[in-house]
């Protein structure tokens, strides 16, 4: 996928979960707490998300967002994680003190007239986060966040596998000799990345619940993503798959790669 087919694709999916969450501002973005300040949050994606505010929260309010900050800490469960966060009606006016994250956090996004925030936050790796991150206004009700569970879970499996291909692009680039990978895109063309993975994952005999453990994903996203690999390698279940990969090259060079 193409930084303009990503972009597509991000107009897309973040339309389908504004109209299911009923939310009025939503982005996506990086957050690597390997960096501190304005360098640990990246913006990737936004839709009717004030730039005033999302200024402030990649300059101090991350900081104090008290879900993003337990969701990364190194005993947190691993996997997608899911919070919203609701501005008390009769939140106090007066500064709040350093002590008090919440109130800094709701002080300024208040000030831009925001009384919901929810996020998903989905591991790339033991330092980096993928995002999404939803805003409701005063005047509206409440954020409907499990009719949008489904779509956010879509967009940050197609997010994530665009990140994972741009980086393993940028390693091809940089590597002389041949991959694991390229041997596996010969036989079954237009295997994506994360697809890869999951085929990696199968030659060990994980089920499918280990597999979405190790890749933290669902099981939904990865009986999608089995779907497709059954369809690329002209196989109609994991038994057959298997057989396939026993039948050939690929266990070998597979397990190869983990040298």
């Amino acid at each position: 996928m193409n930084n303009n087919n990503f972009e597509m694709s991000n107009h897309s999916h973040s339309q389908k979960v504004l109209n299911r969450s009923k939310a009025d501002g939503i982005s996506l973005f990086i957050f690597d707490k390997r960096q501190e300040d304005d360098k640990a949050i990246s913006f990737i994606y936004q839709r009717h998300t004030q730039a005033e505010a999302m200024d402030d929260y990649r300059l101090r309010l991350y900081k104090v967002d008290s879900f993003l900050q337990k969701s990364v800490e190194p005993n947190a469960v691993q996997g997608m994680a899911i919070g919203v966060k609701t501005k008390e009606s009769n939140f106090p006016s007066t500064l709040p003190s350093p002590a008090d994250p919440s109130g800094i956090y709701w002080r300024g996004l208040g000030a831009y007239g925001y009384r919901q925030t929810a996020c998903m936050i989905h591991p790339l790796s033991k330092n980096l986060h993928l995002v999404i991150g939803m805003q409701m206004l005063q005047e509206r009700k409440n954020l409907c966040v499990e009719q949008a569970l489904s779509a956010m879970e879509d967009w940050m499996s197609d997010s994530s596998d665009h990140i994972l291909e741009n980086s393993i692009n940028i390693l091809r680039n940089e590597c002389i000799t041949e991959s694991p990978l390229h041997q596996l895109e010969n036989i079954a063309k237009g295997i994506s990345p994360r697809e890869q993975q999951v085929v990696f994952e199968i030659v060990q005999g994980k089920s499918n619940k280990e597999i979405a453990k190790t890749l933290c994903l669902s099981n939904y996203t990865i009986e999608n993503h089995l779907r497709r690999i059954y369809q690329k390698f002209g196989v109609k279940s994991r038994t057959e798959l298997i057989a396939a990969l026993n039948c050939g090259r690929i266990k070998s060079l597979l397990h190869a790669g983990e040298h």
